[in-house]
């Protein structure tokens, strides 16, 4: 049997939920040295019979995968694999510029309860300028989380059936929120929250575990080029401001 073939017998008999390193599949393999020409094979396999997404980098990364890494971070969530490193996102992460945070949102995990859902598009809210923004007419009871401290959820209702989940975002003062729009596996914003049962509830309240919802940076790093700018959507209103690209969006292709 050929390196190649000895690659993928190996990476096929991987359990579930567990992992194996490029440098361990390659020693598996005979070739202790040939990592790169295994993530090289890997990288290229198209059965999904083959459990590519199993095989991680050594110092505990996803590295590359076919189908991109949000899927592989998905797969292996779905499989119980215990990700190595796991933080809360805090006020500190939130009180940046809107634009930094969005971008830096993809590949976050939305957590509530014990249901986790990895972050794949957003879309920015920023200032009273925006003609998009609810800010844009002033402060109001409405509107008031997206003048307050950066971290807390801004949870509004539309066409009186729909909740929109937002993260307030920069100082606390200057409006500012990022709407999640999607998820890996659950798209549209409306969906997302009745998906994860999110309401009102949960309106001006901090993103934290005792809140019961938060987000958390559990080590994927999706590549910076799969992730596209674009515009927003539903806001043919607001002038000059439906064309800026304040949208993100995780394109694999």
């Amino acid at each position: 049997m050929d390196f190649k073939e000895q690659v993928k017998r190996i990476v096929k008999d991987i359990p579930s939920g567990q992992t194996l390193t490029y440098k361990e599949v390659a020693r598996k393999a005979g070739q202790p040295k040939a990592q790169r020409l295994v993530a090289s094979i890997l990288s290229k396999n198209h059965n999904h019979n083959i459990p590519c997404h199993r095989v991680i980098k050594s110092d505990g990364s996803l590295g590359g995968f076919n189908q991109g890494v949000l899927k592989k971070a998905h797969l292996l969530y779905t499989e119980g694999y215990n990700f190595p490193s796991s933080k809360v996102l805090d006020e500190s992460f939130f009180n940046q510029d809107s634009q930094k945070v969005a971008k830096s949102l993809i590949g976050k995990f939305l957590v509530k309860g014990d249901k986790a859902l990895i972050i794949s598009e957003v879309e920015v809210y920023s200032g009273k300028k925006d003609l998009a923004s609810h800010a844009s007419k002033g402060k109001t009871k409405r509107t008031a989380p997206m003048f307050g401290k950066p971290g807390i959820w801004y949870v509004y209702l539309v066409y009186g059936v729909y909740y929109m989940l937002n993260i307030v975002t920069e100082k606390k003062g200057f409006p500012a929120a990022i709407l999640i729009r999607a998820t890996f596996s659950v798209k549209g914003p409306g969906k997302l929250t009745k998906h994860l049962k999110i309401d009102k509830s949960f309106n001006n309240k901090p993103a934290k575990r005792q809140t019961g919802l938060w987000i958390e940076d559990r080590g994927i790093k999706p590549d910076p080029s799969n992730i596209k700018a674009l515009k927003r959507v539903g806001i043919d209103y607001a002038k000059e401001w439906k064309d800026k690209l304040l949208r993100f969006k995780y394109l694999k292709n």
